[in-house]
């Protein structure tokens, strides 16, 4: 067999292969799933990624109150500065960003106040240099959604504007591997 005929053969299979990873690719793609909508006074189920710095490191930036609620900064320089609703604690006042496991960002006050959220800061603490990834599996009760947030991701990160946060607080926390 001489070697153009084998380079042939092989031109041919690498082709065939191609055109093989490309029918694949079209022919047995599955349709996407129709993104998850939520509405104001639903309870919701929502799986929320974390590593436990995101106690210290996420923040928002918003110049209204928003059923008695705010972010930490009322501008992207200037800390919120009204004193806290009476009968709740400041941290429980303050909304701070997070994504859930299928990309919807929301607002929420108090996460890690939850108690196995506690635990979990108990035994991996915000200012270890590593962190494990995981997913607090929680009730979220919809107040609301705001059009428009500016967004931290890190204490030192850049400010970045976000579309469509929906806001309220959680309950019933339990926490499971990401």
């Amino acid at each position: 067999m001489e070697s153009a005929e084998i380079q042939k053969y092989v031109t041919w299979g690498v082709a065939a292969l191609f055109a093989f990873a490309l029918y694949s690719e079209v022919a047995y793609k599955r349709p996407a799933s129709a993104p998850r909508t939520l509405s104001e006074g639903q309870d919701v189920d929502v799986a929320i990624t974390l590593v436990t710095s995101d106690a210290k490191n996420l923040a928002c930036s918003h110049a209204e109150e928003i059923n008695g609620r705010h972010c930490e900064y009322a501008t992207r320089t200037d800390r919120w500065s009204k004193p806290p609703t009476p009968g709740r604690s400041a941290a429980a006042d303050t909304l701070a960003p997070y994504k859930t496991t299928d990309d919807i960002l929301l607002l929420l006050p108090a996460l890690f106040s939850e108690p196995a959220l506690r635990e979990r800061l108990a035994i991996d603490p915000p200012h270890a240099s590593e962190h494990i990834r995981f997913v607090a599996n929680c009730k979220l009760h919809v107040e609301g959604k705001l059009n428009e947030v500016v967004v931290r991701w890190a204490s030192n990160g850049e400010w970045q504007t976000q579309n469509n946060a929906w806001y309220g607080p959680v309950s019933g926390c339990w926490l499971s591997d990401g």
